[in-house]
């Protein structure tokens, strides 16, 4: 089974407009509101995929119905710690003319010291049963910087494969514990590891230079609508996601993930890894808000996304 850890659990608010005027006058053509957090979005596809998944983080006392309610329609068992303060709310203008989506992000309400060393210990308590858990997203303040890190030492002691899908020094905390797999997207690649530009071939020999040395079993990139890449440090694959109608962005780097775990599940390929969680993020795409791919979706895109060796 799968885990996934959210610890700045949001509402997402996806605002679709048609022509976008900074400054002047938008207006709205739809609008929705969703459950999310980049966790929370891996369990969601997760449990669309068939996979079964325990989902984790915490919870805020003055969204607590809302919220609660909100994974039960979703059917997602969740295992939490209650702390006080509401959920953030993220604002997504999506110009439909354009296909750019710009957010507007509320910071998570504090989490005191307390709270976060007994998630921790929840945690601890459930990783074991587990045979990959996902750290993926932002943290609210007060939790510390190192969290991932932490969690992923406690991950490895039971010998449960970690995905860790973080930025700057979350990401590069959590390396020192030696994640199974990393999947930053572009921007959070090149912030993080440098490479001379932002080529697929430069982003690839970065890529295989990190496992190489030690930190992780293996390295994955979203690139947007290039595709994604993922490397073991020996063999290195490319995959770009088939032509489509795109109705929103939001959730497709989630939704690699749930890709590579459900193909991590079923004992696939590196290269077949790669193909899952292409075709889980294209079927993402084509979903409105921060609403997941389908498994008939997923099973239609499956056979049209080619993987090629680089």
């Amino acid at each position: 089974m799968t885990g996934t850890v959210t610890l700045n659990p949001c509402i997402d608010r996806t605002c679709c407009i048609d022509g976008f005027t900074v400054g002047g006058m938008n207006r709205i053509i739809s609008d929705r509101r969703d459950i999310s957090g980049k966790g929370i979005n891996v369990s969601l596809a997760l449990k669309e995929l068939g996979e079964p998944v325990l989902t984790s983080g915490f919870l805020y006392s003055g969204s607590r119905s809302l919220f609660l309610e909100g994974l039960k329609n979703s059917f997602l068992d969740y295992r939490a710690v209650e702390v006080d303060g509401y959920l953030r709310e993220n604002i997504k203008l999506w110009d439909k003319r354009s296909d750019i989506t710009t957010e507007v992000n509320q910071k998570g309400a504090f989490v005191p010291e307390d709270k976060v060393e007994a998630f921790i210990s929840l945690f601890s308590s459930f990783v074991g049963t587990l045979d990959t858990v996902v750290l993926s997203g932002s943290v609210p303040e007060g939790v510390r910087r190192d969290i991932y890190r932490v969690l992923i030492e406690r991950a490895n002691e039971k010998g449960v494969k970690c995905i860790l899908d973080g930025e700057g020094d979350l990401l590069l905390s959590g390396l020192e514990a030696r994640p199974f797999l990393i999947k930053p997207n572009e921007y959070e690649f090149i912030s993080a590891f440098a490479p001379k530009d932002g080529s697929l071939e430069e982003i690839a020999k970065r890529a295989k230079e990190i496992v190489r040395s030690g930190m992780t079993t293996m390295v994955s990139v979203t690139l947007g609508r290039r595709g994604a890449l993922l490397t073991d440090g020996k063999d290195t694959y490319f995959a770009s996601p088939p032509e489509m109608e795109v109705k929103c962005t939001q959730g497709a780097g989630d939704s690699v993930v749930a890709g590579f775990s459900l193909a991590m599940a079923e004992g696939k390929t590196m290269a077949d890894m790669l193909r899952y969680g292409v075709a889980a993020a294209s079927g993402t795409l084509m979903r409105e808000g921060t609403e997941m791919c389908r498994k008939e979706d997923f099973m239609r895109i499956l056979p049209q996304v080619k993987v090629k060796s680089l």
